[in-house]
């Protein structure tokens, strides 16, 4: 820092890369630091034992120096387990923010970044590593990363940085065909990203890595990934200041807080019950629908969207709470999925009914339920529910409607008639409570549903492998269409849009197979 700050060169710094990838540590140094960090969270080892409930199987502590690490044992105390993994995210971020803060006083006028893993990783909540970024970065390794990784990612922040974008394939996947490195690129850059940076120029000859394919091979001589680059330098030289005046626009969030991924999988053994399960899915719906979305902390402001879902919000403190019941009482429409509510900042279970502080917003009660062997078919109460909403999966809670309107019920073996799906209209705005897991397309007729409930337009109808994203600016309107599919599609559009690269007027457009259109019209 004190070699390079100041250079004229220099635009920003990279704090450094992945921070906390790898990180967790369950050593002596790392036991002694979380217990210092008990002490100054708790104050006392009674108060302590009092929040965590550990008279439960007489655990209770006499001094910080003993509490244990939440490793080798069959079953960690879920306090614990959740507040180690509080924990090594604190330390990873506090190790981010002391970085950004001797880059920002040696080089103050360089903007700082750091790339996140993407939202599979649960070592670092990257809403507090952020407090150490201006821009947040993250990285993109198609097929295995999520797309919600990227609103994620974005946030209401407006932008991102791919700090690396697979161009060629890891060792253990299928070769990258052509066309699709610069596909994932506009992909990218339709979720809001404001720069890519490829992984990597050229492949190592040496070390761990010498099988992570590049843009040019080991020899360093030009190949078909370069001359795909190069098109696409033309192109962003060409559109580039168009595409940078427009942000993706969203009237549609979903709130994931890693506290909920922590406390629950520190209980629950159920692949499909997980938090990031659960938002996975309802993003791939509203993807499906080409509905532009916000990932979120549940603790932001949420004030300018029409639609919150806030899928497995297990864990809510006061905070939280409040955050959710203000948006409903302003007119926002919330939809929660089992076992939001179900135990507070501690990971110990609220006394009162699921979705505890939320209960009396969503006007339903909730203390039995349980995992189902098979799917059940749902009946939709009339005039309420689309058809397509039809088959509950994983999971059934037997919700007690207390204020609100049941929407659908089970309709075979002991569950049926009881409520699985219910609104509750809550001072100016509504909650939608799903007591069942949805999946395909009942997941997708679901969320239509609930768009227009919330009075959110769905976007473009898209044939199957094709995707829309749309980024605005206060005049215009950028329409990216993207086929991910093995044949040529045509999408119908509802209005006549111009070409960007070619100024060609259309509203019938032809993508090809790993294919980009990028398209724009003036606003309103």
């Amino acid at each position: 820092m004190e070699h390079f700050a100041g250079n004229p060169d220099i635009t920003a710094w990279h704090i450094d890369n992945e921070i906390g990838a790898g990180n967790t540590c369950y050593c002596d140094v790392c036991r002694g630091k979380f217990h210092d960090y008990l002490r100054n969270k708790y104050g006392t080892i009674d108060n302590l034992n009092e929040k965590w409930g550990m008279h439960f199987w007489s655990s209770t502590f006499s001094a910080f120096e003993e509490v244990p690490l939440p490793v080798g044992v069959r079953m960690a105390n879920p306090s614990l387990t959740l507040e180690y993994a509080r924990f090594q995210s604190t330390t990873n971020a506090d190790f981010a923010r002391w970085r950004y803060d001797l880059i920002k006083q040696s080089h103050p006028s360089a903007w700082v970044t750091t790339n996140f893993q993407h939202s599979r990783a649960l070592h670092t909540d990257i809403f507090d590593l952020g407090k150490a970024a201006d821009v947040y970065g993250t990285n993109l390794y198609p097929p295995n990363a999520p797309e919600f990784a990227l609103d994620y990612c974005r946030g209401s922040r407006g932008e991102l940085l791919i700090l690396e974008q697979r161009s060629g394939q890891p060792h253990w996947q299928s070769a990258t065909a052509p066309g699709w490195m610069r596909l994932w690129s506009y992909h990218s850059i339709g979720h809001g990203a404001c720069g890519i940076n490829y992984f990597r120029w050229r492949p190592c000859r040496w070390g761990q890595e010498e099988y992570w394919h590049a843009v040019l091979p080991h020899s360093g001589r030009k190949n078909r990934r370069y001359d795909e680059l190069a098109k696409m330098g033309a192109e962003l030289a060409q559109v580039g200041d168009l595409i940078a005046s427009t942000r993706p626009a969203a009237e549609t969030a979903i709130v994931m807080s890693y506290e909920s991924r922590w406390a629950l999988n520190a209980v629950l053994r159920n692949d499909a019950m997980k938090v990031d399960a659960e938002a996975y899915a309802y993003h791939d719906a509203l993807m499906a629908h080409n509905v532009t979305t916000d990932g979120l902390d549940p603790r932001e402001d949420l004030a300018k969207y029409r639609l919150v879902i806030a899928p497995r919000l297990y864990c809510i403190d006061d905070v939280v709470a409040q955050n959710l019941r203000q948006y409903v009482a302003d007119g926002g429409v919330l939809c929660l999925t089992p076992r939001s509510g179900a135990v507070d900042e501690y990971n110990v279970i609220f006394s009162a009914p699921a979705p505890g502080p939320l209960a009396d917003v969503a006007g339903v009660e909730v203390d039995d339920y349980g995992a189902l062997d098979v799917p059940l078919p749902l009946k939709g109460e009339a005039g309420t529910l689309p058809a397509g909403v039809q088959v509950a999966e994983t999971w059934a809670d037997e919700i007690i409607v207390t204020t609100a309107q049941v929407l659908a019920t089970y309709d075979a073996g002991w569950l049926k008639a009881v409520p699985a799906i219910t609104v509750n209209e809550y001072d100016e705005g509504k909650v939608v409570y799903v007591g069942t897991v949805l999946r395909g397309e009942s997941l997708e007729a679901f969320v239509a549903w609930l768009c227009d409930a919330a009075g959110v337009a769905l976007g473009p109808q898209t044939p199957d492998g094709v995707r829309a994203h749309e980024r605005q600016s206060d005049d215009t309107r950028l329409l990216f269409l993207l086929n991910y599919g093995e044949s040529e599609q045509t999408v119908a559009l509802d209005a006549q849009w111009d070409d960007v690269f070619t100024g060609e007027s259309c509203q019938d457009v032809a993508v090809e197979p790993a294919g980009v259109r990028l398209l724009k019209r003036a606003k309103g």
